[in-house]
């Protein structure tokens, strides 16, 4: 999720956030132009070309519902045992899973995550 108020030069500088998703919100596109909305979704493409992007606001709704849908259209994944992340967790989110991507009951992200949800 990325705002259009971060600058049309953001997508740049958001590094594999940005780069490995498969589907990116934009939101507050009715506070910009036109114009600067579509730079903006050029500048994503650039960044991600096999990206959904889909721009939403949230104080109209407008976009919810195509988002809804392919949240629904995705496969369910019972499990994260055994997985690998994409990529290295950023070390704002998680000072003990640097440098981690194996998700196991042995792995501190996995441990977080579940004092998170309990």
């Amino acid at each position: 999720m990325i705002d259009n108020l971060s600058g049309i030069n953001t997508p740049k500088k958001m590094g594999p956030m940005l780069k490995m998703a498969d589907i990116i919100i934009i939101t507050k596109g009715d506070v910009v132009s036109q114009a600067e909305r579509e730079i903006f979704s050029f500048k994503i493409l650039q960044a991600n070309p096999n990206a959904i992007i889909i721009g939403v606001n949230g104080i109209t709704g407008h976009g919810t519902m195509e988002f809804a849908k392919l949240l629904d259209d995705a496969s369910i994944v019972d499990t994260l045992e055994e997985n690998k992340l994409r990529v290295c967790m950023p070390s704002a989110l998680c000072s003990y899973c640097l440098g981690e991507v194996k998700i196991s009951n042995n792995n501190e992200l996995l441990k977080s995550q579940r004092m998170i949800l309990d």
